[in-house]
């Protein structure tokens, strides 16, 4: 199969100047296409394989749908190898909404204090994409932020087979109790991606993109996934990727392509 023609171009750079790169299937500057997928990796940079999978999935979709792909928001910690970015920020808890600066993880000295965030939050109010996946690694589950969030998980979930569903969960935001979600994920994640695009952002029309944050598994050959993950999966996976990268990649691959193509196809007016 052969990847669409995808317009590539900076929307902005790292502490350490290098370009965060955004992939289109239509031109910014020309186009404005309704249903817009938003596909971002790399915001943690010890999580190659969301990189890895975004440009492959870059390089073969041949599908008609919009759809625009930043497979690296972090690239000075992806050289670095760290979570972080080049000034020890945690980009995923330095977003304007319950941002919180006794983060256990580094949020920064304020909300969106850091040029990454920056990047995609600009990126995200100029194009007002209707549905955004975020892949992180490796807490095996497909997580909804908001109630208009919910009907996109559920596609992406139905996208898969049995066995490819084993080493998943799905976690959404159940009717009508948007807020008691927002208080549970306020604790573990303030100032996160998830937590603006799927409870803080609000287009001018008034609308709100579906919001679903795809951890990656640290086992994707695993038969199930336990309630609670041992502080064992992140060793666990980064040996792997260390030992044979490829056969992570070949493990993960089909389901993460599966549900991203559901993605993108999903009409996310039918969950307003």
């Amino acid at each position: 199969m052969s990847g669409s023609h995808f317009f590539h171009h900076s929307i902005g750079r790292s502490v350490q100047g290098r370009a965060i790169v955004a992939r289109t299937t239509f031109d910014p500057a020309a186009d404005r296409p309704g249903e817009i997928t938003l596909l971002i990796g790399g915001q943690h940079g010890d999580e190659p394989a969301t990189v890895r999978l975004l440009e492959e999935f870059a390089a073969t979709y041949a599908g008609a749908e919009p759809v625009a792909i930043v497979a690296l928001a972090n690239p000075d910690g992806l050289e670095a190898r760290t979570r972080y970015n080049a000034r020890g920020v945690d980009l995923n808890r330095n977003c304007g909404f319950n941002w919180h600066a006794e983060s256990d993880e580094p949020p920064g000295p304020g909300p969106w204090s850091e040029l990454e965030s920056c990047a995609l939050r600009d990126t995200i109010l100029a194009l007002q994409p209707a549905k955004i996946v975020s892949l992180h690694w490796a807490l095996a589950e497909i997580d909804a932020d908001g109630n208009q969030s919910t009907p996109l998980a559920e596609a992406m979930w139905a996208a898969l087979t049995e066995a490819q569903r084993a080493p998943y969960r799905l976690r959404v935001t159940e009717p009508g109790h948007g807020q008691r979600r927002l208080q549970a994920t306020y604790s573990e994640c303030p100032g996160s991606l998830g937590q603006w695009c799927g409870f803080g952002l609000q287009y001018p029309d008034g609308g709100q993109p579906a919001m679903i944050t795809l951890e990656l598994p640290s086992d994707p050959l695993a038969t199930g996934r336990p309630e609670s993950l041992g502080d064992d999966h992140l060793p666990f996976v980064h040996a792997w990727w260390a030992r044979d990268a490829a056969s992570y990649l070949d493990a993960a691959r089909p389901a993460v392509r599966a549900m991203l193509l559901a993605a993108c196809r999903f009409p996310a007016a039918s969950s307003s």
